[in-house]
């Protein structure tokens, strides 16, 4: 009978896909919004009209819109992803008050025990049932761990945080750049280092979605010292680091990375210049207890 739906059939994708192209007005936008083809987003509405047993758009001009009947089923259906959203955030807070575990993640080779154990024994007089797990990880794998909420809170490079859809973030302190290099790079022998005497080595840079980003702000970096680097992709930090340790090139690093820079085999040169660190979580993650944390952050790291 047309207009019975079978659950069976009509399914979540077929609803977002719906959802996003009503907003868009558009097969295309929303098929770019949701990581799909447009002729995947095309035979979802294809299936899912046949289903309802109407039409949802009128195709009849050059601009989509719904019709009378999808103006109906967008508003339900609307109304539906919303209850189901607050429903599970509702289900997430509760999971996280019995679990009693703030998951907080930061970027590998950063060493921060200068204060983080400091940050987390007061947070613990406060919050004295709840614990907090710690993971290390790249840049790219540390943002999708929190936006598919396998992280409650990172601590990251503010500029990495750019066009994430769906999450707070707050700055919390600035942290000097440096170029490291190794013992046995064969560099001019003087004292003071700077930039322009590494303009024949190779600057290694992690090869991710952030890529672009990183290789943006070495150029201009070096173009404020009149050379344009030699740029090399690596696939994560411990191959750079590893690549550097041993004189193939140099990078962009920080003084975070206490426990990298201070090893013997390792150099510096501190620059003119700052990463801003901040920490994020997700739009509906409203614990209060992760607010608390980034607070805390805050106040020890003014």
């Amino acid at each position: 009978m047309p207009g019975k739906i079978r659950g069976d059939i009509v399914n979540d994708t077929q609803i977002k896909c719906f959802l996003e192209i009503a907003y868009e007005k558009s097969f295309t936008k929303a098929a770019n919004n949701l990581y799909i083809t447009q002729p995947a987003i095309s035979r979802y509405m294809a299936a899912f009209e046949k289903e309802l047993g109407i039409s949802l758009f009128d195709r009849t001009n050059k601009h989509i819109k719904l019709t009378e009947a999808g103006e109906i089923y967008y508003d339900f259906f609307r109304r539906f992803q919303l209850e189901f959203e607050n429903t599970m955030e509702k289900v997430h807070s509760l999971n996280c008050k019995r679990q009693g575990i703030i998951r907080l993640g930061y970027i590998v080779g950063w060493s921060i025990s200068s204060f983080l154990p400091s940050i987390l024994e007061k947070f613990s007089k406060e919050f004295p049932d709840i614990s907090v797990s710690v993971e290390c990880l790249e840049i790219n794998e540390l943002i999708k761990a929190l936006t598919t909420n396998n992280l409650d809170v990172i601590l990251t490079l503010d500029n990495s945080l750019d066009g994430i859809k769906d999450i707070n973030k707050q700055k919390v302190t600035e942290i000097q750049k440096l170029i490291l290099y190794s013992k046995f790079q064969k560099l001019p022998k003087k004292q003071n280092l700077t930039p322009y005497d590494f303009k024949d080595e190779t600057f290694y840079v992690i090869a991710n979605e952030e890529a672009h980003n990183a290789e943006l702000e070495i150029r201009n970096y070096c173009k404020s010292y009149g050379f344009v680097p030699h740029l090399k992709l690596s696939p994560n930090m411990e191959s750079i680091f590893a690549s550097v340790e041993n004189g193939l090139g140099v990078t962009f690093f920080d003084t975070w990375g206490k426990n990298i820079i201070n090893t013997p085999s390792f150099k510096y040169v501190l620059l003119d210049s700052n990463h801003e660190v901040s920490m994020a979580w997700n739009k509906n993650n409203k614990s209060e207890i992760v607010h608390v944390l980034v607070n805390e952050f805050i106040r020890h790291l003014k």
